[in-house]
């Protein structure tokens, strides 16, 4: 079975996978979720990106994830993230679960002798919470620190929102087979546009979590909740997002268990700011960006929902009509 690479398009969301999520396991299988999130407040290019990891945070909670470490702004640097990671691997164990989601910009360091070779990096900071090239964290470096620090058996998700045209970390590399690890990232196409669409890749995800709870799933894998993903930025966002899914090699979405699994009732951010009339006009009170609130089709959310045709696109059965870049012509 080769590498899983999709773009804007729904994979297997079925549930071929040995092992489920840590809510069916709670003694032995265990969630340890690291969060990253840069504003850039020293730079021209800032970001809202704590507002946004800070709904995640919230989510981890809700659902008993076991570790959660956070690290924001001027803690994110190198050194910093290099011991988080060293640290959370030395406490996975093989029924575990890593979670990295990073929330800031990305970036390609080019060597000035050879243009072909490159490395894609995430923009960390230093101390005072300045970027420059010798923050840059190397997708080789992040790679070789993780196949080094966590064992084969330990599940590895990556959610990361970089702002970049292709995903930091390219884990259909052949130094990755035989490890169970999901990527899932935002792509912007058009890097001119990418602070317009901040933040779409964390509330869509919320919202497909809201709706597969609605719907009674409480037991699915990371392929469903991609397809559902899409959905819920096809729909609400107008398609605006660009979503790309990899694997290993031997290794697909349905033969993981999407672990971050809200007790019955849970809203998404959206979802608890939105009345009969539309989204309500304190909706900042909710950690919701006025930038965001442009690119909502607010009539799609909490909309009622046929739950046999729902499940059909989340499964895969039934084909969303999505565009192949959908960013670039929206």
């Amino acid at each position: 079975m080769s590498a899983v690479r999709e773009r804007n398009v729904q994979v297997n969301g079925a549930s071929n996978y040995k092992r489920a999520a840590p809510i069916f396991h709670s003694e032995d299988h265990r969630i340890h979720l690291l969060i990253l999130a840069l504003d850039y407040s020293n730079s021209k290019q800032r970001l809202p990106s704590v507002i946004d990891a800070k709904h995640i945070e919230d989510l981890a909670k809700q659902c008993g994830v076991h570790e959660v470490l956070t690290l924001y702004n001027q803690q994110c640097t190198k050194d910093a993230v290099r011991k988080a990671i060293k640290t959370t691997g030395s406490k996975c164990g093989v029924n575990d679960y890593f979670i990295l989601y990073y929330e800031g910009h990305g970036t390609v360091l080019r060597d000035p002798d050879f243009q072909s070779a490159h490395d894609e990096a995430f923009v960390l900071v230093d101390p005072n919470g300045k970027a420059s090239p010798a923050t840059l964290f190397l997708e080789n470096d992040f790679s070789t620190l993780v196949l080094d620090n966590f064992k084969p058996e330990t599940r590895i998700i990556l959610l990361t929102d970089p702002g970049h045209e292709v995903p930091v970390i390219d884990v259909t590399r052949e130094y990755w087979a035989g490890r169970q690890i999901v990527h899932v990232s935002a792509v912007d196409a058009r890097r001119s546009d990418e602070d317009l669409r901040r933040g779409i890749f964390t509330h869509a995800l919320l919202l497909a979590i809201d709706k597969l709870s609605r719907v009674g799933r409480d037991n699915y894998s990371v392929g469903m909740l991609f397809n559902a993903w899409l959905l819920e930025d096809e729909q609400v966002f107008r398609g605006m997002q660009d979503l790309e899914i990899q694997t290993s090699e031997n290794f697909s979405p349905d033969a993981m268990a999407w672990p971050l699994v809200p007790p019955a009732g849970y809203q998404a951010p959206l979802s608890r700011c939105t009345g009969p009339a539309g989204v309500l006009s304190n909706a900042s009170m909710f950690g919701i960006q006025s930038s965001l609130l442009q690119h909502v089709v607010q009539e799609a959310l909490n909309a009622p929902v046929s739950i046999e045709e729902y499940l059909n696109y989340v499964q895969g059965q039934a084909r969303f009509q999505f565009k192949p870049c959908r960013a670039c012509s929206s």
